[in-house]
């Protein structure tokens, strides 16, 4: 077995990390620089402090609360303090220092975390938010995200392949590659996104399977560029429109690419249920939760696409339509009454009078 140098330590631990997923192994190689830049007046590194945690010459609790005090004193956020003390944990655990979350939670206070209500974001909203804005490939992601609950990063990176035009709704595939969950998934998104969708396809440089949607270069290999401009694009908007109010005590915005998400699981909960709004946009539910995809599609085209078309002109037809499936509904099971009650009255008939009045009956219906 080889034996881990001083030089390898770090790098052993992240690649380890990384083999999963590639945003945690930057987000625990940033926790370790913070971890770094705390023991540098100690004259340490986050190589050397292991001996010395494994030998019991430096006590591994105090070492983090003096960590977290150290965050504290640097005016770091609760949340990200949270996630630097979690990969540390993580880094010292990788290499056999045990950490009982008992004395952690004794010995190493950590500041707790009160977060803010999230801003309500209604379709009214994101009209008006619209209304500034005249770039058509940011006006088709944000009706995309609106109305299919993508986060913004699987957004970025659909493909015309991606996209099936042939059924209705139209169905889109994210792909695990892209997805926070790593699992993909097949959902839906309304006619409005659709209509966009084909304008933007028709000014496309290039129309191969391959390419992605919303790519400005013919060239783009990687969605993380698409993502960086669009967020520009939407942050200039937000100002713009005088809506990139920050959160209190904070350099976080209000208003996010993520709100549209949240809007989009709202309407989803109120016109079907949770776990419908669960499965569609990517989180846990039940397992005993099962439909058919054919039935998961109309479930979106009838219940949920009326409620998440932001433009009224759209919005109107998708509603008379699912007005005309309820009618059509309603029209069906007024028949089955009928002939429920019908049923009930012959039933009622041979009870009364053993028979002859029903017997006579179906003879007349037989004539």
């Amino acid at each position: 077995m080889q034996v881990l140098t001083k030089e390898t330590r770090v790098k052993t631990f992240l690649n380890s990390i990384g083999r999963n997923s590639k945003n945690s192994r930057k987000s625990y190689q940033t926790s370790l620089i913070k971890f770094e830049e705390f023991l540098k007046p100690k004259n340490l590194t986050p190589t050397s402090i292991i001996p010395l945690l494994t030998k019991g010459k430096i006590n591994t609790y105090e070492l983090l609360d003096q960590f977290v005090s150290y965050l504290t004193n640097n005016g770091v956020t609760i949340v990200s303090l949270k996630v630097y003390v979690s990969a540390v944990k993580s880094y010292f655990e990788y290499f056999d220092i045990d950490i009982v979350p008992s004395k952690f939670r004794r010995r190493v206070k950590v500041p707790k975390y009160f977060p803010d209500p999230e801003e309500p974001l209604t379709l009214t909203d994101i009209r008006e938010l619209l209304e500034f804005n005249s770039n058509h490939r940011l006006r088709t992601f944000i009706l995309l995200l609106v109305s299919t609950g993508l986060r913004a990063m699987e957004g970025a990176s659909l493909r015309l392949m991606d996209v099936d035009f042939n059924v209705n709704p139209t169905r889109i595939t994210v792909r695990r590659e892209y997805s926070k969950t790593k699992r993909s998934r097949t959902i839906y998104c309304s006619d409005e996104a659709t209509k966009h969708l084909h304008k933007l396809i028709d000014m496309h440089p290039s129309k191969r399977p391959q390419d992605f949607i919303f790519a400005m270069k013919i060239d783009t290999r990687e969605p993380n560029s698409i993502y960086n401009r669009l967020l520009e694009q939407f942050q200039k908007l937000q100002h713009i429109a005088d809506k990139d109010a920050r959160k209190e005590n904070s350099e976080r915005r209000k208003l996010t690419l993520h709100s549209l998400r949240r809007t989009c699981f709202s309407i989803i909960n109120e016109q079907t249920n949770s776990e419908y709004a669960n499965w569609f946009l990517g989180h846990n539910h039940s397992v005993y939760w099962t439909h058919k995809e054919q039935e998961r599609r109309e479930i979106y085209r009838t219940k949920c696409m009326p409620f998440l078309t932001v433009y009224q002109d759209t919005r109107s037809n998708t509603l008379e339509d699912a007005l005309r499936e309820k009618d059509k509904t309603i029209k069906l099971l007024t028949n089955r009454i009928a002939d429920v009650e019908h049923d009930q009255a012959l039933i009622m008939e041979l009870l009364q009078d053993g028979g002859a009045t029903l017997k006579k009956k179906l003879e007349e219906e037989d004539n």
